[in-house]
């Protein structure tokens, strides 16, 4: 799953790295040649969608999603596992309907023949397929996470960061 995740992880910072030469390209064309390009956005839309969706289940790994200490930090290390166990499970349960539900828009945009109203005219199905790929990922990424937790307890944070300007 680890090896999944980094999968993930690489086609999302390829997608960024698609986006940033397409509005490179977008704003060259429009301001030096002066010919804009219609279908750019709708393009950089499908990426940024890729690259948080492929990216989740990796810093669910390295354990970089947002989090709010100051409550569970006053917690017993018992009280601190059962908020990171039930942390998880609320992860991994709306994963799981991402998952459902991705699934149920992409079967019905297929069924319908939906496509973009942008100018690339996608069959919507293609960049909706994003959502669920993704949540099947978190998802996995979550119950793995959630046992571990189960068995080894909260993980220790690798390089806790102080608030910038609180000093």
């Amino acid at each position: 799953m680890r090896v999944l995740a980094r999968i993930g992880l690489a086609l999302a910072a390829a997608a960024l790295l698609v986006s940033l030469v397409t509005i490179g390209y977008s704003v060259v064309m429009r301001y030096v040649f002066g010919a804009p390009v219609a279908w750019t956005d709708e393009l950089v839309g499908y990426l940024l969608v890729a690259s948080v969706m492929l990216a989740a289940a990796d810093a669910m790994f390295e354990g970089e999603h947002i989090s709010v200490d100051i409550i569970t930090e006053q917690l017993a290390a018992r009280g601190r596992k059962l908020a990171y166990l039930v942390g998880l499970a609320a992860v991994a349960a709306t994963a799981l309907l991402l998952l459902v539900e991705g699934l149920r828009t992409v079967e019905f945009s297929r069924m319908v023949g939906l496509r973009s109203n942008g100018y690339l005219a996608l069959p919507l199905w293609m960049p909706q397929l994003l959502i669920p790929a993704g949540a099947l990922l978190l998802l996995l990424a979550a119950v793995i996470a959630f046992l571990r937790g189960l068995r080894e307890g909260v993980p220790q944070r690798k390089d806790p960061m102080p608030p910038a300007g609180l000093e």
